[in-house]
Parts: C-alpha cells; sequence; structure tokens
C-alpha cells in the first residue's frame, strides 16, 4: 500500500549541523546549462527553519515528519547546497517547471523484495532526481524551477532539497496550499491542465515516461502500482510553462512565503515569551477551534492510506468539550460535541502545546496537550472544480462543504 507524497528517504537525509547562507541573488547559467534567474533569492537556514515549521501548521497533519525535514535540510546545507526560492510571476513565458515528489510503500518491505534490492549493483539512491532528469530529456529542454508538491514539512523539504540538488530555484507556490491524501487533489489537474507528461523512476533503475492518461485520476492507480512493486517510485509532473504557472488558478502562489510568514511568527513569540500559537493563528489568519488532551485514536492502513480518528477532551475554555477529527492521511473533518466546525478543504492542524510544532498523524501520544487551528484553503478549491476532488461527499461524507468562517461564525 501507498500513501500520495510519502516522500523519500531514498534522498539520504544525514545528521549535521544547520550552517548560515548568504542573502544573494544567483545569476547566470551553469555548468549544465541551466539557467540562474536573477529574480531568485537564498534562503539561509533561519528562513528554511522557519519555513519547516510554519509547513507543519499548514500539513494538516500529513507531508511527513518534521524530525526528518529538518536532517534533510541539516544534511544538504552541510553538502554545501544552495536553496533559492522564485516567484512565479518571474518567471519567462517559454520557461517549464515541473513537479518533483516521491510515493512510498506503507507495507513492510518482503524479504524477496529485500533480496532484490540489496542484488542491485547500480540502485538508484535518488529516485525523485532521477524521474525529474528523465522528464527533462524526454521534453528536450532544462526545467527553471521546481514547483512543490505541498506544503507539509518533508514535502517541502523535498521539494526544496531536489531544487538545490538540481541547482534551479524552488517557486513560491505548490499545487495544493496544505497536504492532501490523493494526487487527484491537485491545483494543475483542476485547472484543467494534463499532468502529463509524467516521469517515474525506481531504485531498481526502472525509467518510465507516461505520455497520456486516458483519465487524469488514472494517475493515482498506475503511480501507485509501480511504487508497490517497487518499495518507491520518484516521480515528476506537471511540466507546465511559465504563462501556465502564471495564470490565476494553475498554481497555489505564495505558498513558501505563508509557511515562512507563520513560522518566523512563531520562533519571534518563542523569543518574546509570548504565545507562538496564537502567533501562528494571528499570521496565517486562522482561528482557535480547540485546546485539549489527546484522549484516543484510531489507525489503520487501507487502500494505501493511513485512516482514523484523534478525540480530545478539551481543557481551558473548551473543559468538558469534546473534539474529533477524521483523518486520510491528513485531518479532513473535524467536530466539536458532535457539530461539524471544519472540514476539507480547509485545514484543520493539531499544535503540542509545549514545542508548538504541528503534529503529524499518527504521531500522538495519550495525555499529549494540543490545539487546534483551522486555517481558509485557496479560493481555488471552493470553486465547483476544486470541490469536486476536495468536498467532503468526495471522501464519502453526507456533507456539503461550508467554509469555516461560516461553520464558527
Amino acid at each position: 500500500m501507498t500513501s500520495r507524497r510519502q516522500f523519500l528517504g531514498g534522498l539520504a537525509i544525514a545528521a549535521g549541523a544547520i550552517s548560515a547562507c548568504r542573502e544573494v541573488a544567483p545569476t547566470g547559467v551553469g555548468d549544465d546549462g541551466r539557467s540562474s534567474n536573477p529574480d531568485a533569492t537564498t534562503l539561509d537556514a533561519e528562513a528554511l527553519e522557519d519555513a519547516l515549521v510554519g509547513s507543519s501548521y499548514l500539513g494538516t497533519g500529513g507531508g511527513g515528519s518534521l524530525s526528518a525535514a529538518r536532517e534533510l535540510v541539516a544534511a544538504d546545507l552541510a553538502a554545501g547546497h544552495t536553496f533559492t526560492v522564485l516567484p512565479v510571476t518571474a518567471l519567462a513565458d517559454t520557461d517549464r517547471v515541473a513537479c518533483p515528489y516521491g510515493l512510498a510503500s506503507l507495507a513492510e518491505t518482503s524479504e524477496e523484495m529485500q533480496a532484490q534490492l540489496d542484488a542491485i549493483e547500480n540502485k538508484v539512491e535518488e529516485p525523485v532526481q532521477a524521474a525529474f532528469e528523465a522528464l527533462e530529456r524526454h521534453l528536450g529542454q532544462k526545467f527553471a524551477g521546481v514547483i512543490m508538491g505541498e506544503i507539509g514539512p518533508l514535502s517541502l523539504a523535498e521539494g526544496l532539497s531536489i531544487a538545490a540538488r538540481l541547482g534551479v530555484p524552488a517557486l513560491d507556490a505548490d499545487t495544493v496550499g496544505r497536504a492532501v491524501p490523493e494526487i487527484n487533489q491537485h491545483s494543475v489537474k483542476v485547472a484543467g491542465i494534463p499532468l502529463t507528461p509524467i516521469g517515474a523512476a525506481t531504485p531498481f533503475g526502472d525509467e518510465l515516461v507516461v505520455g497520456k492518461l486516458g483519465d487524469p485520476t488514472r494517475a493515482e492507480d498506475i503511480l501507485r502500482a509501480i511504487a508497490e512493486a517497487s518499495r518507491v517510485c520518484g516521480v515528476a509532473d506537471s511540466p507546465i510553462t511559465g504563462a501556465q504557472a502564471k495564470q490565476d488558478g494553475t498554481l497555489v502562489t505564495g505558498s513558501l512565503t505563508l509557511a515562512r510568514t507563520i513560522g518566523s511568527a512563531v520562533r519571534e513569540a518563542k523569543a518574546g515569551g509570548d504565545d507562538p500559537i496564537e502567533a501562528a493563528r494571528v499570521a496565517g489568519d486562522g482561528y482557535l477551534l480547540f485546546t485539549g488532551m489527546v484522549a484516543n485514536t484510531e489507525w489503520k492502513d487501507e487502500d494505501g492510506f493511513l485512516q482514523g480518528k484523534v478525540t480530545l477532551a478539551g481543557t481551558g475554555d473548551f473543559a468538558g468539550q469534546r473534539f474529533e477529527t477524521d483523518v486520510k492521511n491528513e485531518h479532513l473533518v473535524a467536530r466539536r460535541d458532535g457539530t461539524v466546525v471544519a472540514t476539507c478543504p480547509d485545514l484543520v492542524s493539531l499544535i503540542d502545546l509545549e514545542t508548538a510544532d504541528g503534529v503529524i498523524n499518527p504521531g500522538y501520544e495519550r495525555g499529549q496537550a494540543v490545539a487546534v487551528l483551522g486555517f481558509r484553503c485557496d479560493p481555488l478549491w471552493r470553486s465547483e472544480a476544486g470541490l469536486a476532488v476536495f468536498s467532503p461527499r468526495y471522501f464519502g461524507y453526507d456533507l456539503d462543504y461550508i467554509p469555516i468562517e461560516e461553520l464558527i461564525g
């Protein structure tokens, strides 16, 4: 079984101290023929940490481990890689950008599969990068930047890392504005632009290009099957032009900046002795939905997804109340004393009160003190096309989508 964008350990994560980078604007053309954009700026260690912390608030319980994200970024900085970010508006119309990410099997690796992996003489350690480069070769054009697949700690770190390793900027944009369970929750798809051609690569050295899909929803099935057959699958999809990227509704723009803004607010509040979670709520223009202790969790792997429920017992202003969230990789529906207070595509995130970091599913402990924040989704998900693939009814709930500001108003 696989989960969408469960990012890979194939980008070798090594421990290391985060070191600062200078704030510069790279220019020129690299040895590999990639053009540097003068509007790209470098992210230093503090900015990267802010982005990762902020992404744990926007990740809605998904998007991978924050600790693993920090290790990946630290390893890249220690190796001398430079992280740059580029506003979408700085792309030339003829540029191309693509979205690299990974799919990994949730099932334990069988002895037979492990034996096959161990027998590979030239194992591909970075299948996401291999997929990205395979798609470049197929198109005959170097990509000018990397589109973030989603906003969540390891998801974000992986996108930033692949961009840094390739020497291209990451766009200040992603395809969701949060973390999501399925490839179908993809802004490029919702905009009516094909995700194809799609590059794919495995640790076994397999490289594939999906040139056409009979139905856009087939991408999920095909890529999941590759991951199940290979343990992991690197993917690069949505090779859109700069002109397409700049069209309203194609990408969720400014999402990296939003993550940095939230993370910076948390950091500054901690330093000043203020409430970091309230600072994050204000920075993200969000809502406090609940505070409480983790009373119970239920988890199962089903059809390649982590599905379950988190139940909280209220504290403080919410003492005596009960809060539940339904999970499919991410939090989808939240109820307070049985009344719905937020649903997808709006964001619901549980934040650890001690660390002020977002909690990644299923990483809870009974008795853990948490706050629940809600944020409005990007407007594109409130469109008819967006709700067709990202409403409660899409996930099987007998609920219509009502914006969070109306539900708690």
